[in-house]
């Protein structure tokens, strides 16, 4: 699915933090981009993005394990060649912040893509905050086609069971994991003290947080996935 969302990339993005579902439905009128409306795993909210290639670096995002959470900052997705209408502030697990703004690539004189530039007012206002500002398009989305449906699934395998307890299996998978060290997905669903989609969410919640690894880059999570436990 997400090579086919590459393979006809967005002409028009747009997203804010605060927009409902039904006010954007009433803002699109006859725009053609996608509407994605996404509970974020890694910030226990709810978010309304316009266009692909905003929505799928925020799967990255949600797939860094280096990533605390992230906010979204007035309008981060209106993606133009060069846009100052807002950013990404992305927080890191080590206390470090740093700004993304998603722009559209542009070409150089050679007639090659090239990264999209950032506006001296978003520059500034970053040197002021004592962060670093990078720019995104979709030049970054190429080869990650397998990582962005791993985290397509993954992120809907936690809203799934969001609402339910997770203490027995959590306790169950920890156990597990201090045992074993590396074990497969089916060997942890196996253990029938366990609800099977909440462990599932368990699991998911491993991975984003970094707690265990799994080759989510090269090869689509199932059944047959191995974890490895994470020694700090």
């Amino acid at each position: 699915m997400v090579k086919a969302v590459l393979e006809r990339v967005s002409s028009s993005a747009h997203a804010r933090e605060t927009l409902t579902p039904l006010s954007a439905i009433r803002k699109r009128a006859a725009k053609v981009s996608n509407l994605w409306i996404f509970d974020s795993p890694k910030n226990n909210r709810r978010l309304t993005v316009s266009g692909d290639v905003p929505f799928m670096h925020l799967m990255l995002l949600e797939g860094d394990t280096g990533v605390a959470g992230y906010e979204l900052v007035d309008d981060p997705f209106k993606v133009a060649s060069n846009s100052d209408a807002g950013y990404v502030r992305v927080r890191s697990r080590d206390g470090a912040e740093h700004w993304i703004v998603i722009a559209r690539s542009g070409r150089s004189s050679s007639g090659k893509d090239s990264g999209p530039s950032i506006s001296e007012n978003l520059r500034e206002k970053a040197s002021l905050a004592g962060v670093e500002v990078h720019a995104r398009s979709e030049l970054e989305l190429l080869g990650k086609e397998v990582f962005l449906d791993n985290w397509l699934m993954l992120c809907a395998i936690m809203t799934r069971a969001k609402a339910y307890p997770t203490y027995r299996e959590t306790e169950l998978f920890l156990a597990l994991m201090s045992r074993h060290g590396a074990l497969r997905v089916q060997d942890v669903l196996a253990d029938a003290r366990a609800d099977r989609s909440i462990m599932l969410a368990v699991v998911a919640r491993a991975l984003q947080d970094g707690t265990v690894h799994s080759d989510l880059t090269r090869r689509l999570f199932g059944t047959h996935s191995q974890l490895d436990r994470v020694r700090s």
